[in-house]
């Protein structure tokens, strides 16, 4: 059985290694998610969520050592890690409350003799195959709303995050979930596929665009459920009455938390010609005041990419961006001397004369660069926006009520936040549109996912 080595991002040392799941472990794996949907199920929801909880306490216990993991397993800083551990806390409490008042079920009609309700029912066992920039948070936004709905999970993390997978898993078991109802399962996209092969019930799936309608079109041919959280290209529309201060701020903060590896970070801006210029220079002016370096050092702000390979692809796209007219204002290479050299690390990069066609600004880019194109109004703007093939979130900044309502309105988006960055809570539901995914996380409706809904209805009873 081939070992799956966990690799640092920050100095490329071998952090530890898993056994990657064979075509036989799974079957096996599957066996026994299914023996346990069936007892896991007739567990009263009160009770499932009160696992949920002692987790959200786990973790609140542990965020030190799994935010630590995190930052050296892909390079995450480890204020931003631990962070993320508590945030995903919150997300637990939220459905260990949630849970059993969304998914009661809803009296339809009730007189003498009759009784019609609507039924959420657990589907069954979920294939929950997760991405690894936000390797705790992002995997339990599912899994905890499968698991308190009453579903067993088979879990695949990303093979670049494998150990905080292999510690997560740990802790679910500490918390009272059996280990016949969530069990993980290790490798590359390659375990994922075959996992959505097996006759699973459900995929839950966050990662790219091209793979999540790969599992769309086998789901259907199957005609079982599925949910996707897929890729994002944030447009940032900036009107000529917009506050410029909070614009470059909070555009350079979402920007390059993370290394630019977060799906909502804005990664095009649509400024109006009026004041290009002048918010153009805050962002260079916020940008080189961000340190790149050791994730460990508190003072960093932006650590390494994940991984050689998401190196290399960001810097193709940073030669193409130059190639088809983008001009560098500040950073544009992968750092090759002194400390940081023998991590995958890049400097912050800020580009303009762009066009909004051109592959950097269509494709995603999961790396630190930030394109800004000039346009002259906000018409211009929204029309640019909505070019992407992308539909995951938007933001805009003015000082117009007006202006506001049309960008929310009119831009093409799961979710669109004016005057400030992405806003995300326990409670707030995640959707994306167009080729940004299909389908719910979190909030009630993310609860909702996990289930089928049945109409029962009885006479005489």
């Amino acid at each position: 059985m081939a070992d799956l080595k966990s690799i640092n991002p920050t100095d490329g040392s071998v952090l530890g290694s898993v056994k990657i799941t064979t075509k036989a472990d799974l079957e096996t794996v599957l066996k026994d998610a299914k023996q346990g949907f069936t007892k896991w199920r007739q567990v009263p929801i009160q009770k499932r969520a009160q696992t949920l909880v002692k987790l959200a306490g786990l973790l609140k216990r542990q965020a030190e050592p799994l935010a630590e993991l995190i930052t050296r397993e892909m390079g995450k800083p480890i204020g931003q890690a631990t962070a993320e551990v508590t945030a995903t806390a919150g997300d637990l409490l939220y459905n260990a409350k949630a849970g059993p008042k969304w998914l009661a079920n809803e009296v339809l009609a009730k007189k003498k003799g009759l009784t019609s309700v609507l039924a959420y029912d657990p589907v069954g066992v979920v294939a929950a195959i997760k991405p690894w920039n936000f390797p705790i948070n992002t995997p339990m936004l599912s899994i905890a709303s499968a698991l308190v709905a009453g579903n067993s999970v088979i879990f695949k993390p990303s093979e670049y995050t494998s150990l905080v997978g292999k510690e997560l898993t740990k802790l679910i078991w500490q918390a009272g979930i059996p280990k016949d109802v969530f069990q993980v399962i290790y490798g590359s996209g390659r375990v994922g596929a075959m996992l959505v092969d097996q006759p699973v019930d459900m995929v839950s799936f966050t990662g790219s665009s091209s793979v999540g309608k790969e599992i769309a079109n086998k789901c259907a041919a199957r005609l079982i459920k599925f949910s996707l959280e897929m890729g994002g290209s944030t447009p940032a529309i900036v009107c000529r009455d917009a506050d410029l201060e909070l614009a470059a701020e909070t555009i350079v903060t979402s920007r390059f938390e993370n290394c630019g590896q977060v799906c909502n970070a804005v990664k095009r801006v649509f400024v109006e010609r009026a004041v290009a210029t002048k918010l153009t220079n805050l962002i260079v002016k916020k940008t080189k005041a961000l340190k790149v370096g050791d994730p460990f050092d508190k003072a960093t702000d932006v650590g390494p990419l994940v991984s050689v390979k998401q190196l290399l692809t960001f810097e193709n796209q940073i030669t193409r961006g130059v190639v088809q007219g983008g001009r560098i204002l500040t950073g544009g290479r992968r750092i090759r001397e002194g400390q940081l050299a023998g991590g995958s690390f890049h400097q912050l990069t800020v580009m303009v004369h762009v066009q909004p066609r051109i592959d950097i600004m269509s494709e995603e880019t999961f790396g630190p660069v930030l394109p800004i194109c000039d346009i002259d109004n906000l018409d211009q703007a929204i029309r640019y926006a909505n070019l992407s093939r992308y539909g995951l979130t938007a933001v805009g900044f003015t000082s117009s009520k007006v202006n506001a309502q049309r960008i929310a309105s009119e831009v093409v988006a799961g979710g669109c936040f004016i005057n400030t960055g992405v806003a995300f809570y326990p409670g707030s539901p995640w959707t994306g549109l167009k080729d940004s995914g299909f389908g719910t996380a979190a909030g009630k409706h993310g609860l909702y996912e996990f289930t089928h809904k049945r109409h029962l209805h009885f006479e005489q009873v």
